[in-house]
């Protein structure tokens, strides 16, 4: 189980706290709990779009300049590993692909084996940008929209092979790794061999002069004043070119980034297209989960508190014509159905569960969820990470309830576990789109499935109503994590600062 904090103690963020940087981490580790926003003042998360994840930074992203110049020191190492593996590519692969596909002219371009030759590059192209993309992602943690590389035609092998050429993702990696990359990495590579020159000219000279005795007249004709100046000059060069560095390496990850985001992403139709056969699929889910639904309340309500009344109902009605007869007997019965309607009571609550409790219609979800957690048997952390000015539609928030609800239920009654995890927060994808983030995890035994008419297959359709997803990790021996996210924007609850 992921140690978000002290996990036996109820702990809820401030609803004004910003959205935090490492916000897409399902369970934060470090939750900043004190970084208010100032009265009256709409946060800062609603002005401009966040990073999407921790390890990404941009120009965007609403730095300081110094704060900038000081994340570009923090990312150096691994900002210098990314673009030194750029130099050793771009001498090698991104030099050697370009040269074999123009390498032989025009002349030629309609050749059967200059025409097998592009077909193929075009899956050596989708190598490439594949690998480059895992390497950005190591550098900017940024996401960049999937691709769809579900072929065109499915007919058989042939077709779906021949059908790259019909896929524009193909062409443009092609773009991407013979022409655009080769073009913006000699830009970046270049503009750091310049810093490198600028620090090394000086050593360089000064160990001439050094070796060369620069007493014995090595240098004639320059006096001791032109000596100390290029001394200095040497001195400013190298510190000029030490400060710039961090900044170099940045600017070039970032430069590498968009031009990947660009070429090397999804594209914005494919997304919708996908959401759109979601909600299809979600539509017949969604009505056969609430018939579930409907049928289970049925027979909960038949097979226990309709028995307990009938039997309560029988119990007073012997109670009545025995009270003259036998009054002892009388008081037992009276007793008996005392005691099925305290179970009958206890039933009807059980069953209410769920149904909306009255705390989320009145105080609203974190309320609701704070009172949920603290009811539950084994101890449970609560991480909410909600801006402040959100407001959340209320089918949205009675779904979250009863998802949270419904987990922490199968933790107590099927997991074994000792301590549970409740995360709720905000993230925004690549293209800028707001989700509700929501986590539940446990450290018990593991292996939870789903499974066709159990709960968490229920969940999932109550996710895909609400064009969401929730997806369950639970390997042997645990720990389970099972993560939902919803589009805040499917019913109108998309982040805006109150006026």
């Amino acid at each position: 189980m992921t140690d978000t904090a002290r996990l036996d103690q109820a702990e809820t963020v401030p609803l004004n706290d910003s959205v935090p940087p490492g916000a897409t981490e399902p369970m934060p580790t470090q939750p900043n709990q004190h970084d208010h926003t100032p009265a009256g003042r709409p946060p800062a998360s609603w002005s401009a779009t966040p990073p999407v994840s921790g390890g990404g930074s941009g120009s965007g992203s609403g730095m300081t300049a110094g704060a900038f110049y000081g994340e570009a020191w923090k990312r150096l190492p691994r900002d210098f590993g990314y673009m030194a593996l750029t130099a050793v590519l771009l001498c090698t692969l991104y030099f050697a692909f370009p040269a074999a596909i123009f390498g032989g002219g025009s002349q030629d371009l309609f050749n059967p084996f200059t025409l097998l030759m592009f077909f193929i590059a075009l899956f050596v192209a989708r190598w490439l940008g594949q690998f480059e993309r895992l390497r950005i992602g190591w550098a900017d943690g940024r996401p960049i929209r999937p691709v769809d590389w579900t072929p065109r035609w499915q007919q058989n092998w042939w077709t779906r092979t021949g059908s790259a050429v019909a896929n524009p993702h193909y062409w443009l990696y092609l773009l991407h790794a013979a022409v655009v990359y080769p073009l913006v990495a000699v830009v970046t590579v270049g503009s750091g061999a310049l810093l490198l020159v600028g620090f090394g000219w000086p050593i360089v000279v000064g160990g001439i002069a050094f070796v060369n005795r620069l007493d014995a007249g090595y240098f004639d004709g320059l006096d001791s004043t032109s000596v100390v100046a290029i001394g200095l000059l040497g001195l400013l060069s190298m510190a000029a070119s030490v400060a710039l560095f961090p900044l170099w390496a940045r600017g070039s990850v970032i430069a590498h980034y968009w031009v990947d985001f660009g070429l090397l992403g999804g594209f914005r139709a494919e997304q919708l297209e996908q959401r759109v056969a979601g909600l299809q699929a979600s539509r017949a889910g969604a009505v056969t989960a609430e018939g579930q639904a409907l049928r289970q309340i049925e027979r909960d309500l038949h097979d226990g508190p309709q028995q307990r009344l009938v039997r309560l109902r029988m119990d007073l009605s012997a109670a009545e014509r025995a009270f003259d007869k036998d009054p002892v007997k009388a008081k037992q019965l009276i007793g008996e159905a005392s005691e099925h309607a305290k179970d009958a009571l206890d039933e009807l609550r059980a069953l209410s569960r769920g149904f909306a409790p009255p705390i989320l219609l009145d105080r609203g979800l974190v309320a609701a969820l704070e009172a949920l957690v603290a009811r539950t048997p084994i101890p449970v952390g609560l991480d909410v990470r909600l801006p402040e000015g959100l407001e959340l539609a209320t089918e949205i928030q009675r779904n979250v309830y009863f998802t949270v609800s419904e987990l922490l239920t199968n933790t107590t009654k099927h997991a074994g576990a000792s301590t549970a995890g409740v995360y709720l927060g905000l993230v925004v994808d690549a293209s800028g789109l707001w989700y509700l983030t929501l986590s539940v995890t446990d450290d018990g035994r593991g292996g939870a499935r789903p499974q066709e008419g159990h709960g968490i297959e229920g969940l999932m359709g109550r996710m895909r109503a609400l064009d969401g997803e929730l997806t369950v990790s639970s390997p042997e021996g645990g720990p389970t994590e099972a993560t939902a996210r919803i589009p805040l924007g499917a019913l109108n609850g998309v982040p805006t600062a109150r006026a």
